[in-house]
């Protein structure tokens, strides 16, 4: 799903609610009380982060699951989200936090821990493309961490294997000179 707009991006950038879309992205569809009870977070307070992703188009009410017509049942639009630039100051509502948690993850953890930093990395990699070539290598990493994504879940509906973690991946490609996106625009 491309988030752009202030509205979306505020939806998302909630940690409840952030928790709500990967418990969502787990199990597929879920009513609050389950997702409350899933998360550790009040049944009232889950309603409420509800009530905002929808509005945000992010979940869909899932009648078909549903044991009758009082019974609202929800599912998720899309299991990523694509921050598209030109978001403005809102986009800091969901960057801030994701670089904190990133900054976290790597200045803190144990280098003495092998077991426990297995399946971390960080990388960062320098690449001298065309527009066209960049816009190539986002397809094709957008295919390639949805098929993972979905490989995963699936994985996880079938609760084969109870050792599951809860994994996120963050990937930014981007002009490293021209951050705006500016470069071929004439001056003002």
């Amino acid at each position: 799903m491309d988030i752009r707009d202030p509205e979306t991006l505020r939806a998302i950038a909630h940690p409840v609610r952030q928790r709500i879309l990967m418990q969502l992205a787990v199990v597929d569809h879920a009513r609050a009380a389950d997702l409350a009870a899933a998360i550790g977070q009040p049944a009232n307070s889950v309603s409420f982060h509800l009530r905002v992703l929808a509005k945000a188009g992010m979940i869909v009410e899932a009648p078909e699951h549903a044991r009758d017509k009082r019974d609202r049942v929800w599912t998720n639009v899309a299991t990523s989200y694509n921050v598209k630039p030109g978001a403005g100051p809102a986009a800091d509502l969901i960057l801030r936090p994701t670089v904190e948690w990133l900054s976290q993850v790597f200045s803190h953890g144990s280098h003495d821990d092998e077991a426990r930093n297995t399946g971390r990395t960080f990388m960062l990699t320098t690449m001298l493309l065309t527009r066209g070539e960049a816009n190539e290598l986002v397809l094709e990493l957008a295919e390639l961490l949805n098929r993972w994504s979905d490989r995963s879940l699936a994985a996880a509906r079938d609760g084969a294997d109870p050792a599951r973690e809860v994994y996120q991946l963050l990937t930014a490609v981007a002009p490293r000179d021209d951050p705006g996106g500016t470069a071929d625009q004439p001056p003002t």
